[in-house]
Formats: C-alpha cells, structure tokens, sequence
C-alpha cells in the first residue's frame, strides 16, 4: 500500500505563507475552507454574503501574508480577515435602503434569479481560469496596477496586461454564454417559438471587467 503524502503543518505553511508563497494559502484554504465559511456565516448579516467574505478575505491574505507575526496562528488570522470582511460588508447592508421603503420598481424574482445565474457563470469562468491569470485578475479588480503586478509575479508588463486580457476575454465569454442561454427562455423556463428574446427593464448592463491600471 503506498506512504501517504503528509500535509504540511500549520506552522510549515505559515512559514511558507510569510515568504509570499501563494500555493500555501491555497492549501490552508482547501484545508480550513469550511471553517473560514462557517465563520462568515455567523458573522456576516445576510447568509448570501459569507461566500463572498471568504473570498474577498484570502484575496486580501494573498497580499498580506509576509506580515504574519512569526508566532502567529495561520487559521486565527484568517478568520479575523474574514470577520472583518463581515463587518464592512455589514456596514454596507446597514446603509442599504429598506426593503420594506423600496421603491416598487425594484427587482423582481426573475430579475434576482437571472443575476444568480450571471455570477454563478462568473464564478465557474473564473477557477477555470489558469491559477495565474486568476489571481492577476483578481488583483487587478481590487486595484493593483499592471507595474505593481508585473514586480510582484516577476512579469514583464505586456506579459501581465496579455494575461489579463485573456481572462477578461474568457470571462466575457462565459457571461454571454450565460445571458445568451437565459434570453433563450420564455417566461416559463422553456424556450420561445420566436427565439426573439423581450427587452426586460429590469436587465441592467454587465459592469466591465477591471483592467490594471498604467502608472
């Protein structure tokens, strides 16, 4: 029967982490991901929000992971960066207008049901994405420019900006495959006789893709 591969320890991934070695947040993250989530869910108001707080919580570990205090608990500090993910994304809800002092040209079922749809193709484009490309891109939406993330991958600039181009490329794709299976449906889920799909009021337009900034 073949040795099982040993995983890492905490501390030999903190170690790792504290070097700017990005394999080892993913393998903390594949290893406490259903922590970090339960987490979320406890902090954060609305249930929809802890995926998204876990996310946006490694993506701000993946840039500041060589401060860790070299005595420090790797699943601590994440999980603080995901409670204070919460807490901002909370702020943000409390600010939010009512539900019930909405006005009546709000988003339907439909509409909040085909913007689920949307982000689930998103999501799905993006981690098929080369692990690069992805984190360049994921980078680049938090605001890093094409210099900074050239220095930080030992890139050159072109190099960066083709590999953000093609997973905007990739991205724009998978949301038009998206938009374009859903505006083949009728009312009732099925397809149209038409195949001409009713302008929808409540469609609003995809955001752009981030692009890196030039300095």
């Amino acid at each position: 029967m073949p040795a099982r591969t040993p995983t890492p320890s905490a501390q030999s991934l903190l170690a790792l982490m504290q070097a700017g070695d990005l394999a080892a947040l993913d393998a903390l993250a594949r290893a406490w991901g259903d922590r970090l989530l339960a987490v979320a869910r406890r902090r954060c108001h609305l249930p929809a929000d802890a995926e998204d707080a876990v996310q946006q919580a490694l993506l701000t570990a993946s840039t500041a992971m060589t401060g860790i205090r070299g005595d420090g608990d790797p699943l601590a500090w994440l999980s603080t960066l995901v409670s204070r993910t919460c807490q901002r994304l909370n702020r943000r809800v409390g600010t939010a207008e009512p539900l019930e002092d909405a006005p009546c040209g709000c988003d339907g079922p439909e509409a909040l049901a085909e913007r689920r749809e949307l982000g689930a193709a998103l999501e799905s484009a993006l981690m098929a994405l080369p692990r690069l490309d992805r984190l360049l891109f994921l980078l680049a939406a938090e605001g890093f420019d094409g210099v900074e993330l050239a220095e930080r991958f030992a890139l050159s600039h072109d190099a960066v900006r083709g590999r953000l181009k093609r997973a905007r490329h990739r991205l724009r794709e998978a949301l038009h495959a998206a938009d374009t299976l859903d505006g083949d449906k009728g009312t009732d889920g099925h397809h149209p006789q038409s195949g001409t799909r009713p302008h929808d009021p409540r469609r609003s337009p995809q955001p752009p893709l981030p692009a890196a900034r030039g300095r």
